[in-house]
């Protein structure tokens, strides 16, 4: 394998690393719009208890909804932790797997 060769597959390498940190990086941006949009739901909710547009009786139906949603902001929240956790292991394997693989080329084209 030539130097020419070499640093063209280092590059492509890089690009297909730099695209999976973009993928991370969108990941991580769209996780934390969700979990601004629950909060703003969560506070509004909570507003509304205290503003008196909730009766006492609707106090159980409130406090359940207010418990919805927290629930499912808990579990956006931690599906979005899982996956860009997931999607950063597989772009440092990849890494690793290029670094691998360079190195053993570069071995190959460095005069004995």
């Amino acid at each position: 394998m030539n130097v020419t060769a070499f640093f063209n597959n280092s590059q492509a390498q890089f690009k297909e690393f730099s695209e999976s940190q973009q993928k991370l990086t969108e990941l991580w941006s769209e996780s934390q719009k969700q979990f601004t949009e629950s909060q703003k739901q969560l506070f509004q909710i909570w507003m509304d208890s205290f503003s008196g547009k909730v009766s006492p009786a609707d106090f159980s139906t409130s406090f359940d909804t207010l418990l919805t949603i927290q629930q499912e902001m808990i579990n956006s929240t931690l599906n979005a932790q899982k996956t860009a956790l997931e999607l950063a292991i597989e772009t440092q394997k990849q890494l690793w797997d290029s670094y691998f693989q360079i190195t053993r080329k570069m071995a190959q084209v460095t005069p004995k």
